[in-house]
């Protein structure tokens, strides 16, 4: 039952806007798709595909846009929290939240490196969170969820470029490129809402979803793509101008 009414909720709320919007574009649903994946905890899009880590068995799946998993990467890393594939390099990077790590791997999940990043956290599961691939700059942005919520910019090799503390919302989740806005997609879990802001952290919009337990977001054409963790959904939404 709890389900069913979060679908029949939904919709009534998805479109809030916040103070701070600096733009009339609007957000519409337009599919929900349940996932075969267990704990879905990043999302990314390369090549016309979706691949998306699991937190339970480190697998990555490849997936249609449709989130019809097309090949399964099975991999030896645990604890994998956001994913992000460099075009350049044609490597799949990783994130392991409580080691605080990047995980550089091959196409068929076997391990290049492993690169710690600097920073604190308070406890294993508020560490880093989501990493993105800016194709304009190949540059890399990672998120800390908590404690402190930090926006940082890394080099392909995972050394920090610079870091920008966040206060817009409870927790940071996920994080993509907008190459069409030259922006940054951020989602956050306990917030239950995705927002747009700058590569120096500067917010520019806020949508709230509802979503339970958002996790990962990823930005093609003019779709935001959304994997809830413990609904084992996948939210496609329209970017309407």
């Amino acid at each position: 039952m709890k389900k069913l009414f979060f679908f029949v909720v939904v919709p009534t709320i998805l479109f809030a806007y916040s103070p701070k919007a600096t733009s009339q574009a609007e957000l519409k649903l337009v599919n929900t798709i349940k996932l075969k994946i267990s704990e879905p905890s990043g999302i990314t899009v390369y090549n016309k595909h979706l691949y998306i880590v699991s937190d339970r068995n480190g697998t990555i799946y490849k997936c249609s846009l449709n989130g019809k998993t097309i090949e399964r990467i099975r991999t030896k890393q645990s604890d994998l929290e956001g994913i992000t594939i460099d075009p350049i390099s044609k490597q799949i990077i990783v994130i392991n939240e409580a080691k605080r790590s990047l995980i550089y791997l091959n196409f068929d999940g076997t391990l290049i490196k492993k690169q710690k990043i600097k920073g604190k956290q308070k406890n294993p599961n508020s560490g880093l969170e989501g990493i993105c691939f800016d194709t304009s700059k190949n540059t890399m942005y990672a998120l800390n969820e908590k404690a402190p919520k930090q926006l940082l910019k890394l080099n392909t090799n995972g050394k920090i470029i610079a870091k920008n503390n966040l206060n817009f919302s409870n927790d940071l989740s996920g994080i993509c490129f907008d190459k069409k806005t030259n922006s940054l997609w951020v989602i956050s879990d306990e917030s239950k809402a995705i927002y747009r802001i700058s590569k120096k952290g500067i917010l520019q919009k806020k949508y709230n979803t509802g979503i339970v337990k958002g996790e990962g977001i990823a930005f093609y054409k003019n779709l935001i793509y959304i994997v809830s963790d413990d609904l084992k959904i996948l939210f496609v939404f329209e970017m309407i101008n």
